[in-house]
């Protein structure tokens, strides 16, 4: 028995199986830094961190107000940027760091020494177009009013704050109150009124621009051919050039008459 057991060979770890030596090693494995990262998987609607402030993406066609004490930028002439009006808020509160919103690019435009001059007639009409600047709260509405020489007030459109333009039609002007000749002082304000006083982000009146209408003179003979609005503009310039002949001739007038009288008296 010792003899047949000793003569057996004994079994060694090598010939016993061994299920791990089949598998995969660990370092065949992908390594967990293959796999796709998570900031490359697309996040589903809705789940979306957002952005740190100033890289926060917008989505196509959506309206985000300026943050608080930003101001509007410049809004062209004729509406072509409605939707920045339209996102401001209809209300607000702002440090006096912040500037008033006013009105900019006013047309038609006028200078000192020439006003526009348009003609009194049912025909004729004027277009008024402007736009903001430091603008941060929406107004309700604009106010077009014109004030005439006789001191009565023309309310020319009431507009929304996106339209910036309006056309005044003379013939809509009221019969009891027709148009005279003279200057014209255009009004421009929102529900504040023309004289509402300037508030940090607020849209402040402006009562800068003035028109002059006129009227051919029926009972003289004249057109439109020969009438002349800016003749008056030259009058001045004339009465400066002639001045000095006429003062040359006032003088040797006065010398003359005096050596006729002392030749009279003497």
């Amino acid at each position: 028995m010792e003899g047949a057991f000793a003569q057996a060979p004994a079994p060694t770890s090598s010939n016993i199986p061994q299920p791990s030596v089949n598998q995969p090693a660990s370092s065949n494995q992908p390594a967990a830094t293959n796999q796709p990262a998570a900031t490359n998987q697309p996040v589903p609607s809705g789940s979306q961190q957002p952005a740190p402030s100033g890289t926060q993406p917008v989505a196509s066609g959506s309206i985000v107000a300026p943050p608080n004490g930003t101001a509007l930028p410049t809004v062209p002439a004729g509406g072509g940027q409605n939707n920045s009006v339209a996102a401001l808020p209809t209300t607000g509160s702002y440090g006096n760091s912040i500037f008033p919103g006013a009105f900019i690019s006013l047309q038609p435009t006028s200078s000192k020494s020439v006003l526009p001059l348009y003609r009194i007639d049912p025909r004729e009409n004027v277009t008024f177009a402007w736009s903001y600047t430091n603008l941060l709260v929406r107004p309700a509405g604009i106010t077009i009013a014109a004030i005439g020489p006789n001191k009565i007030t023309y309310t020319v459109a009431t507009v929304g704050a996106e339209q910036m333009s309006a056309v005044w039609q003379f013939k809509d002007v009221p019969a009891a109150s027709p148009l005279m000749m003279g200057a014209y002082q255009i009004q421009l304000y929102d529900q504040g009124g023309p004289s509402a006083l300037p508030q940090p982000g607020y849209l402040a009146p402006y009562t800068r621009l003035t028109i002059a209408l006129y009227t051919t003179e029926a009972d003289h003979g004249s057109n439109i051919e020969n009438f002349c609005p800016l003749c008056f503009y030259n009058a001045g310039r004339r009465i400066s050039e002639s001045i000095g002949s006429m003062m040359m001739a006032l003088g040797i007038a006065c010398v003359t008459s005096s050596f006729i009288v002392y030749g009279l008296l003497y």
